[in-house]
């Protein structure tokens, strides 16, 4: 709809209005469904902010772009000057033009013709997911340079009853950790430098009410999909309104735009819910679901995935990996990866990063024997590389010093003994796509594990220019050719973990590492973060060694297991030197994994949390009601001698449904001296009401315990 100034676009269940007059548009609601026939003239009009006292003359809001020249007293959209143009060529005031309306979106075209610039605001309504796409594009119309030290995609304001948020940070092996906190009038300023999207500052905030839980209150969700430098900023103002404002992050020079030349916003994605967190991630994950993963076979499920990292590190021994293959296949497993130090001369971090060509003293006659057998055993066959990188002692560093990002005459900082490649430099680009396509061409190849283990410092070109934001162009474009060229290859995004996770990445790959952590107490609080942005059929989520070598924790397997199972389930760990005991509840994991991965993977992801801090889980629930499972586990000590009831949120109320324990976990039943609950025996028939809004009844746990319900309704 667009009369008055005004446009509208709708979904099943949220609406979003703009106004404007002659300069910027504003977002006047984004939130609940308005009525149809709402008269939006008289709408916009109720919503006339007054004028207090002690102030400029005229009020100017937060808009999708707000600007220094329009008296605005908060943070630009964009910060920018022409060097040797006008001297006013860093203020500046954009004119409405149009509106150029298409099927749910639309561009709103802007123009400063003092400043010779063009501005293009973009929204989008995906109306399935009911998620809004935002994109802010600039040209220099102008026959002088311009340099854009700042520009952020579309502002989004905010209501003033949304006064808490809940940010994400962490660091390796702890990513995706919450902070609540209030909105204080002020900035909260994040930044991430490290040329990936990075573990300590995720692109994404939350904004919500005090009272806003998993399953009740209003809450909005935004995120960036770059997996490059950005600014977060999250501003109050002192009038109480509200902005976020998210962008790359340009390293100097990297915003300068020549005559003709044009720069756009990463998409920005923004979500609502008035029924809680877990709501708003149902939107998301649908989103993603159904708008950005692209399997090569939609219809495969995600297979179980063995990995040779902590089973083997760089130790590859022929016999080794034949029996590991074959222990794997024995559990059940699907897919054999095969890790660091297949390639020539890697025997540790040190050296031969580039020179990917399989080690001849390793693998005399190259892959194809060990994929041979791999297959044998009905796996499927994949392979780490570190595209990006490269060591100083190789092949490769050795020929071409210059293929490395650097500035000199500065040293250059190395991580994990590695430097970076220069992406941006079509030679180098050519080498790696060169390298990695002949070993897919010809290699039964259909899984590559893409890592990389360092940040970028210090991102120059041969010229010594900052490249950090062509650095993430080229990276796609690589991941892009080589996936034209190989479309039935799947790629898994890590980065040290869950370094490169972010809408943006995905539209390339399949499959997150989500840390390198394995410790699962680590993991259940990482996997909970990761969700709230994620479906689980992309988050690995591996069984690792008892004892944990990143943390120094040991584990039970059956406390792993539920940990891992509500992912894309894996392993890590030696085969070969695990009991019988363990290889059986790998393989009853295994089986309850491929029954039940379907419904993980299409149904609806709930958080469970309960008034015990460390007693948490996750529910899901199909499409059709019909069926769920709970996951609950007990990090810590419990708080109290009895565990609080858990509630099963989801199902259809009016619906009887049968509730089993799924998996008997011993060490979960040893911390009651008695327990006549039906749940432990023969399980028992309940109403969907009942599960949602009472509750039943949980055994005391140990510490790291937990079990698994099996929830399905009786027809």
């Amino acid at each position: 709809m667009d009369h008055d100034h005004t446009f509208r676009l709708d979904s099943k269940r949220s609406s979003i209005v703009f106004s404007w007059t002659d300069g910027i548009p504003k977002i006047e609601h984004l939130g609940s469904l308005l009525p149809i026939d709402l008269d939006l003239r008289n709408f916009v009009q109720s919503r006339v902010l007054p004028l207090p006292y002690g102030t400029l003359d005229q009020v100017t809001p937060v808009n999708l772009h707000p600007e220094i020249a329009t008296g605005f007293e908060g943070h630009p959209a964009m910060i920018a000057r022409r060097p040797h143009g006008k001297l006013n060529s860093w203020a500046g005031r954009f004119v409405f033009k149009n509106l150029d309306r298409f099927e749910n979106g639309g561009h709103f075209h802007l123009l400063d013709a003092e400043r010779e610039l063009s501005l293009q605001l973009t929204c989008l309504l995906d109306p399935i997911s009911e998620v809004f796409i935002f994109k802010t594009t600039i040209e220099n119309l102008g026959n002088t340079e311009i340099m854009i030290d700042w520009l952020s995609a579309p502002a989004i304001a905010l209501p003033q009853h949304l006064s808490e948020s809940l940010s994400f940070h962490g660091r390796w092996c702890a990513e995706f950790s919450i902070k609540r906190q209030t909105v204080q009038i002020g900035q909260l300023v994040k930044e991430n430098r490290s040329g990936r999207t990075s573990q300590e500052s995720f692109p994404g905030l939350i904004l919500l009410e005090p009272k806003t839980d998993e399953m009740q209150g209003n809450c909005i969700g935004i995120h960036l999909g770059w997996s490059g430098n950005h600014r977060l900023i999250l501003e109050r103002l002192p009038n109480g309104e509200a902005q976020v404002q998210m962008g790359v992050l340009h390293l100097p020079g990297e915003g300068t735009l020549q005559p003709g030349q044009s720069i756009e916003t990463p998409d920005l994605y923004v979500a609502n819910s008035e029924s809680g967190l877990n709501d708003l991630s149902h939107r998301f994950h649908h989103y993603i679901r159904h708008s950005i993963l692209k399997f090569p076979d939609p219809a495969k499920p995600r297979p179980v995935t063995i990995n040779t990292w902590e089973a083997l590190y760089f130790n590859h021994d022929q016999k080794q990996l034949r029996a590991l293959a074959d222990a794997a296949s024995n559990v059940g497993a699907e897919r054999f990866v095969l890790d660091d130090g297949w390639f020539r001369g890697r025997n540790d971090d040190t050296s031969s990063l580039g020179d990917w060509f399989p080690d001849q003293e390793k693998y005399p006659d190259g892959l194809g024997a060990l994929i041979q057998y791999v297959r044998s055993k009905g796996m499927e066959f994949g392979l780490w590389v570190e595209p990006e990188m490269v060591n100083s002692n190789s092949d490769l560093y050795r020929a071409h010093p210059d293929w490395a990002l650097q500035v000199s005459p500065y040293p250059i900082v190395t991580g994990r003994n590695q430097l970076v490649l220069d992406l941006t430099n079509s030679k180098v680009a050519h080498y790696l796509y060169a390298r990695l396509s002949d070993l897919l061409t010809n290699n039964q190849i259909s899984y590559l594990k893409w890592d990389m283990n360092r940040v970028l410092v210090l991102p120059g070109d041969h010229s010594g220019n900052a490249v950090a934001l062509k650095q993430t162009k080229a990276l796609y474009q690589l991941i892009e050719r080589l996936r034209i060229s190989h479309p039935n290859v799947e790629i898994e995004s890590c980065a040290s973990g869950g370094a490169r996770v972010d809408f943006e990445i995905l539209k390339r790959t399949h499959r997150f590492w989500a840390s390198d952590s394995n410790d699962a107490v680590e993991r259940m609080r990482i996997q909970m973060g990761f969700s709230y942005f994620f479906p689980p059929e992309v988050m690995g989520a591996h069984i690792g060694p008892t004892w944990c070598h990143t943390s120094g924790r040991g584990f039970h397997t059956n406390f792993q297991a539920l940990v891992a199972g509500f992912g894309h389930l894996g392993m890590e760990l030696d085969l070969t030197e695990i009991s019988t005991t363990h290889s059986e509840i790998l393989k009853e994991t295994i089986k309850r994994y491929k029954k039940e991965r379907q419904l993980w993977h299409s149904g609806k992801l709930y958080r469970i949390h309960t008034i015990d801090p460390s007693l948490l889980g996750v529910s899901v629930v199909s499409q059709d009601l019909q069926s769920a499972r709970v996951i609950m586990v007990q990090l810590d000590r419990s708080r109290s001698t009895i565990p609080p009831l858990l509630k099963v949120p989801g199902l259809d109320e009016n619906q009887m449904y049968q509730v089993q324990l799924q998996s008997e976990i011993q060490s979960a039943k040893l911390g009651n001296r008695k327990f006549n609950n039906p749940l432990f025996t023969k399980g028992f028939k309940i109403q969907g009401s009942v599960l949602e809004r009472v509750g039943i009844q949980l055994p005391v746990f140990y510490a790291q315990t937990g079990i698994a319900i099996s929830i399905t309704a009786i027809r």
